[in-house]
């Protein structure tokens, strides 16, 4: 419908008519009100869900560096205690080593003592066989 006619519409027609028109203008308005507050409101969803998203990734990002440090510092420890358990291991068997070599000087030393004692007696023996044939 072109202007002239609606205006003829206007003039012509009831009082309820221009209400009608008003009602007819109010809701073109508000729509065009509600669809410029949806784009604004979609335009801020979309702006606060990049927000979230970057912020996720951030977090997740730091979330998986701190994995990481813990993972190595753990491989760090583990192979440190390797490295140690097995230096005290190789410790361990010298020390059994030189526990076995100063068993070994102990039982010749016990030996050598038998030996000696051995011996005191045999001169004992011979120093009274001495002094009986001398008396």
């Amino acid at each position: 419908m072109d202007e002239g006619t609606l205006l003829d519409i206007f003039i012509n027609s009831s009082p309820l008519a221009g209400f009608a028109m008003y009602l007819v203008w109010q809701n073109k308005s508000m729509a065009k009100k509600v669809d410029q507050m949806n784009d604004k409101s979609e335009s801020r969803s979309e702006a606060l869900t990049e927000r979230f998203e970057t912020r996720e990734e951030s977090l997740r990002a730091r979330y998986d560096g701190v994995i990481k440090d813990l993972q190595s510092e753990k491989e760090s420890i583990k192979d440190d205690s390797q490295a140690t358990i097995s230096t005290l291991a190789t410790k361990i068997d010298s020390l059994e080593r030189q526990l076995q070599d100063v068993e070994k000087k102990f039982d010749q030393i016990i030996l050598s003592i038998q030996q000696l004692g051995v011996t005191v007696q045999e001169l004992r023996f011979k120093d009274i066989a001495r002094d009986s044939k001398t008396k």
